[in-house]
């Protein structure tokens, strides 16, 4: 049992309720999934991206956007996935609907824009044009059609349509026509995450990065917290990711991070230094010192106290009541199969997304969301446009996140980011011999697992 566990366990009065989302501590046993390696062949093979596709992209439920993107009739965006590219348009009669952006004429794509508010969507090639509830509007010119001689067959031209729910305040799309329902897929940690009360959470930043590494890289790189004692030394300084609490369930998966703490691994635990002073406490209110000069503990302890002192809180900032002791100051991990990860404290979260590049299996994108809780609903500045940044560098980051991301967590990414171009090299060299995975990593071996799982059940 880790030091933070022990101390977290030891405490008084903490609290024995019901809550949605289950405790990690006291931890589970980390199942055994065996040791075998993994092959490098997988994060580069043509031959296995095709297979991924056809049987886990096209079969899985992809998170896509915030609903409140769509806030009016005729409101929609656009969003690719490996080689296609999806229209979600909020109709004129209120319904939510989701099309292959595909233009039936010629197979033209129908809409080159990210989102905006339209009745209708004309094909820029010769005209053609759809009502916003994927019905065909009209075809320039039907005369000119000899098969079209008996009236154009509406129904057998409208948009294709793809199946698509929400949850938590995000829309999710998914190809399969025969799949289950999103709160089927989501299972029980789409049932613990209930208690953040997402639909009541505002986007205040979403970028996007073109990362030259295999999507899967990116996957494993955040399923683990085994790797930020050598690649973000910052991190250990003022949380704990070394020999965490982790646990899987189905094709999911989680972890928790201590916040407010420092590593078992850093020699000194008790020191309030700059760094420490800078990250630790409260940020969204001001600095540790500035907020709390009643606290005389020690570094490693904060979390303690900060437990405390939010349910102590809680009739008053009401949304602590549903959130367990461990929630209410340490980050909650969840990654949903294939791509979508929800990191998450009581008053802001990121999610993750990752997307497989349409034709090269040495790129992929990352997606990255900040949420912070908009219980009250303040009106918020306006959001900065989203781009996709190619590249990589801590400037890159302090310029796609400028005042929405502490500058030492944008140094985090660049750090992951260079790390998926090195990966993509090593995994080709004739000299690496797969993977070796520890129990810190089970996660990974899992994800890997489960995309073999759906390879073979939809081998054709």
């Amino acid at each position: 049992m880790a030091k933070i566990e022990k101390d977290f366990l030891e405490r008084k009065n903490p609290t024995k309720r019901d809550f949605k989302a289950e405790p990690f501590i006291p931890r589970k046993p980390i199942p055994d999934l065996g040791h075998e390696k993994l092959d490098g062949e997988r994060f580069y093979s043509r031959e296995f991206m095709q297979k991924e596709w056809d049987s886990v992209w096209t079969k899985t439920w992809q998170v896509v956007h915030r609903e409140s993107e769509l806030e009016f009739d005729g409101s929609f965006i656009t969003h690719s996935i490996g080689k296609e590219s999806f229209l979600i348009v909020r109709g004129n009669d209120s319904k939510i609907r989701a099309f292959y952006n595909v233009c039936q004429h010629r197979g033209n794509q129908l809409c080159t824009l990210e989102s905006g508010e339209l009745d209708t969507f004309s094909c820029p090639f010769h005209g053609w044009k759809w009502n916003n509830d994927g019905t065909l509007n009209s075809v320039f010119a039907p005369e000119l059609y000899k098969q079209f001689k008996d009236g154009v067959p509406t129904e057998e031209l409208g948009l294709t349509e793809v199946k698509i729910d929400t949850w938590g305040g995000w829309l999710w799309i998914n190809m399969d026509p025969d799949c289950i329902p999103l709160k089927d897929y989501l299972s029980d940690y789409g049932e613990h995450l209930e208690s953040y009360n997402f639909e009541n959470w505002a986007l205040i930043d979403y970028q996007t990065f073109e990362w030259n590494g295999n999507w899967k890289h990116a996957v494993d790189a955040f399923n683990e917290s085994y790797h930020f004692t050598a690649l973000h030394p910052d991190m250990i300084q003022f949380g704990e990711g070394h020999d965490i609490p982790i646990e899987i369930s189905g094709n999911h998966s989680r972890m928790i991070n201590f916040n407010e703490t420092v590593s078992e691994v850093v020699e000194d635990r008790e020191t309030f230094t700059p760094l420490r002073s800078e990250m630790m406490g409260d940020r969204s209110v001001g600095k540790m010192q500035d907020i709390d000069d009643g606290y005389k503990g020690l570094a490693k302890d904060l979390h303690l106290y900060y437990i405390d002192k939010r349910r102590s809180e809680e009739d008053t900032i009401t949304y602590y009541q549903d959130m367990n002791d461990e929630q209410l100051v340490h980050q909650y991990h969840y990654f949903f199969f294939p791509s979508a990860v929800f990191t998450n404290k009581p008053e802001a979260g990121n999610v993750f997304r990752y997307r497989p590049h349409p034709t090269d299996p040495d790129k992929c994108y990352y997606d990255f969301f900040i949420l912070i809780n908009n219980t009250d609903n303040k009106e918020l500045p306006p959001r900065r446009p989203h781009k996709i940044y190619k590249g990589n560098g801590p400037e890159l980051y302090d310029e796609a996140f400028e005042g929405t991301f502490p500058p030492v967590f944008n140094n985090v990414l660049a750090q992951d980011g260079s790390n998926m171009e090195t990966m993509q090299w090593g995994s080709k060299s004739d000299s690496f011999k797969g993977g070796i995975l520890c129990e810190q990593e089970i996660r990974v071996r899992h994800f890997h697992q489960t995309i073999d799982k759906f390879i073979e059940k939809y081998k054709k």
